[in-house]
């Protein structure tokens, strides 16, 4: 006669199918997670799995934005930690070309290129 498996059992197949991967999120050994399987779990390691899987943000201005498994998503748009760390050098890079070009069209900035050309 086969085991019943338990509710923790499901929810974890369906959000960390591999026993490794839900191991390091609940920061437990891989030996816990195969008798939580059997045995259960504690309703917060079930409920640390679902809001790792998909999070609403209830917040004004955030509607349809969810965060899951690790990535910010909208729509069909995702954004993990390294696409914003890349935005954002890339909005430092232009502000400072910006600022460059700022100091260039100002008198002294001018007095500077045609010294330069000179």
């Amino acid at each position: 006669m086969a085991l019943k498996k338990t509710s923790f059992y499901h929810t974890r197949n369906k959000v960390a199918p591999n026993k490794q991967q839900a191991a390091e999120l609940l920061g437990v050994e891989i030996s816990e997670i195969e008798r939580m399987d059997k045995e259960g779990a504690p309703i917060m390691a079930k409920r640390l799995l679902l809001l790792w899987d998909k999070k609403h943000i209830n917040a004004p201005g955030w509607d349809d934005w969810v965060f899951s498994r690790g990535a910010l998503i909208h729509k069909n748009k995702c954004w993990r930690p390294e696409n914003l760390m890349q935005l954002r050098q890339q909005d430092e890079r232009i502000y400072q070309l910006e600022s460059e070009l700022y100091q260039l069209k100002s008198f002294k900035g001018m007095i500077k290129i045609a010294i330069h050309l000179i």
